[in-house]
């Protein structure tokens, strides 16, 4: 995939057109916004998730909450974790957890997917606003 932004980024960088028209200049540089756009909105899981659902008519909003009440447990019970946590060596297997249940809930994600599972797939999207939100604090806790 990034190898075909990287192709589509050089053919239509506004760079590129910097000696034409300035009406093919301002093409240029809307398809080229247009392309990063694409790219980082499926470069990112939970963004490329959240597109796909409303490709199929689903819409994933932020304020959307945990059907699974064991699982909204376990996400409370994690921030309380973060919150108490007082160094770097209290971090760094939170961290580590996070980004487990990160790694398996995509590839859960991507299953959902495959299957066309579209209501597993908006309650995984959910899941993983959380476990990103959990992943930001844990960025923060660090600055």
């Amino acid at each position: 995939m990034r190898r075909q932004f990287l192709m589509l980024q050089q053919k239509a960088h506004p760079d590129s057109f910097s000696q034409a028209p300035k009406r093919e200049l301002d093409y240029a540089q809307l398809q080229s916004s247009v392309i990063n756009k694409a790219y980082h909105t499926l470069k990112d899981p939970l963004s490329r998730a959240q597109y796909l659902l409303k490709e199929q008519g689903i819409q994933v909003n932020e304020g959307d909450s945990l059907s699974d009440p064991e699982l909204l447990m376990e996400v409370m019970e994690f921030r309380e974790e973060l919150e108490e946590a007082q160094s770097e060596a209290d971090i760094k297997p939170l961290k580590a957890r996070n980004d487990e249940k990160y790694a398996e809930t995509v590839h859960k994600l991507k299953a959902a997917f495959e299957k066309k599972d579209y209501e597993s797939a908006k309650d995984l999207a959910i899941e993983l606003q959380y476990l990103n939100s959990i992943k930001t604090a844990i960025l923060e806790w660090h600055q």
